[in-house]
């Protein structure tokens, strides 16, 4: 059985130099400023969390997702912070809700962000023979958890020192901080990784056998692609912010507006 040694907390440090990104660190700034931007990110978020809330049902073998650590704890925390996010959102700023509906709901980002990751990733995988329905899930997964990371704390910081009221700027840490707080409660990507490989197969179908089996042939190098990917990603889409003016006309554009 062939380990690997993949800690979160290091994977962070080594990718950090991302939020040093110029047109990110200005997006974060106007984001910041702007309870606009702050409602639209927290719907966004909302939208990621949805998505990351259905990632397990795309393994769609049910064997070997009874075999992930935790995951229905997981799923009720992701639905959680999808609700949670959205609820403050419409709290804070009901003017941009009609009849408890975020207006602009057709240009949040959270899904494309998550969709485009997991379609990179998805290519990659295939490139190296090493494609699986579970091997793409954990990769994908490893690098949304490293983007949040970084990306949550970043945001929580930038808007503590805006001049945002009091009261948003609590309310919004103290979301935001919530989720960062569940998710260190997670099994590590590396301890799932090792325990699906220690798994009994010998009551195991043959389908889900060889899922397993795929799974010895990922890499470190692999679950490192993958969070490249996210936080290229998230760069680009954080960095939209930096042009105000034109990413809310665009918003705002929306055909729900």
């Amino acid at each position: 059985m062939k380990k690997i040694e993949l800690r979160e907390s290091d994977t962070c440090k080594n990718f950090s130099s991302y939020m040093e990104d110029e047109g990110l660190r200005a997006g974060m700034h106007e984001l910041a400023a702007d309870p606009f931007f702050v409602a639209f990110f927290l719907m966004t978020v909302s939208e990621g969390e949805g998505m990351g809330e259905a990632g397990v049902a795309a393994i769609r073998q049910d064997e070997v997702a009874g075999l992930l650590h935790d995951i229905e704890r997981q799923q009720h925390e992701e639905a959680g912070h999808k609700t949670g996010t959205r609820d403050l959102a419409h709290k804070l700023f009901p003017e941009y809700f009609t009849n408890g509906e975020y207006r602009f709901s057709k240009r949040l980002t959270g899904a494309e962000y998550y969709l485009s990751v997991l379609e990179q990733n998805r290519r990659h995988l295939k490139e190296r023979g090493r494609y699986s329905r579970l091997n793409l899930y954990l990769t994908t997964t490893f690098g949304y958890e490293i983007m949040v990371v970084l990306l949550y704390e970043a945001v929580i910081k930038a808007i503590a020192t805006s001049s945002l009221s009091e009261s948003i700027r609590e309310a919004c840490g103290t979301e935001l901080r919530r989720i960062l707080a569940e998710e260190e409660t997670h099994l590590e990507i590396e301890d799932q990784h090792n325990a699906l490989l220690a798994a009994d197969r010998s009551k195991l179908s043959v389908q889900a056998s060889q899922m397993l089996s795929a799974l010895e042939d990922l890499e470190v190098d692999d679950y490192q692609w993958a969070v490249r990917a996210s936080m290229d990603e998230i760069v680009r889409m954080m960095s939209r912010y930096a042009e105000p003016t034109a990413f809310r006309a665009h918003i705002e554009s929306s055909p729900a507006a």
